[in-house]
């Protein structure tokens, strides 16, 4: 049996406690399949589901920072995981009962920080998604950017680090330079090397092995597309 349909279905043993453990009862009865059939040790089936519970309440509450949740921002959450219909429903009781107001947001992604190291590429990839969501109808509002900015905070991300986040996704023309963590006067061989750097940073197995589900890993890539299009221009552009 999956992850999923162990704790779910209430046979696993294991026990999610907290906040996210809370939004865990809506599901009481459902044994939902879901996991990678890939046998993992407890504690990375542990934090798989509460990653996945968390990723859930944190993007129904960034949706629901400005006041108005559209359906752009449901379904830029929905395009960020892999959910088959038979879930579908099940994870959608989960956002509803989330989005219903934006108190209590900072208690989730203070239960998310504990089972990672402080700015883990696993936390970053969360704060891309909650960025996505939040561009997707439309400006990022005053008030999503207050939300990231305190969700950023307690993942433990510094000021420098979150108007890096802000940055590349206000722009509408991202600075490619940027993205790889460069300048233009950088060599090209130097910007390769850290545009590699990153791409090893962000690669599924490492991921995985740290407690990503694989159904986040493989659709949530929108940092990934960056690096890999910012380097196609530098490429063709860089000293010319």
């Amino acid at each position: 049996m999956s992850i999923w349909g162990k704790i779910f279905g209430g046979t696993g043993g294991f026990f999610i406690g907290g906040p996210l453990g809370g939004l865990l009862g809506v599901f009481a009865g459902h044994a939902i399949d879901k996991f990678t059939s890939k046998k993992l040790p407890e504690s990375i089936a542990v934090r798989q589901v509460n990653f996945t519970i968390g990723v859930i309440a944190l993007s129904a509450k960034m949706a629901k920072a400005d006041g108005n949740v559209s359906s752009q921002e449901l379904d830029a959450f929905k395009k960020g995981l892999i959910i088959n219909q038979k879930e579908l429903h099940n994870v959608e009781k989960v956002w509803n009962l989330a989005k219903q107001s934006v108190l209590g947001f900072d208690s989730y992604a203070k239960q998310l920080a504990k089972l990672f190291k402080p700015r883990s590429t696993i936390l970053e990839n969360l704060i891309h998604l909650l960025f996505t969501i939040a561009k997707s109808d439309g400006d990022i509002t005053n008030e999503e950017t207050e939300f990231l900015k305190k969700v950023s905070n307690i993942f433990g991300f510094d000021e420098k680090k979150f108007i890096f986040f802000k940055e590349i996704y206000i722009n509408d023309k991202n600075d490619p330079y940027k993205i790889l963590l460069s300048n233009i006067n950088d060599s090209i061989d130097v910007i390769n090397q850290r545009r590699i750097f990153l791409l090893k940073k962000h690669h599924p197995d490492i991921l995985i092995s740290k407690g990503q589900p694989i159904e986040f890993v493989e659709k949530n890539n929108h940092y990934v597309k960056m690096i890999n299009k910012s380097w196609e221009y530098i490429k063709k552009n860089h000293n010319k």
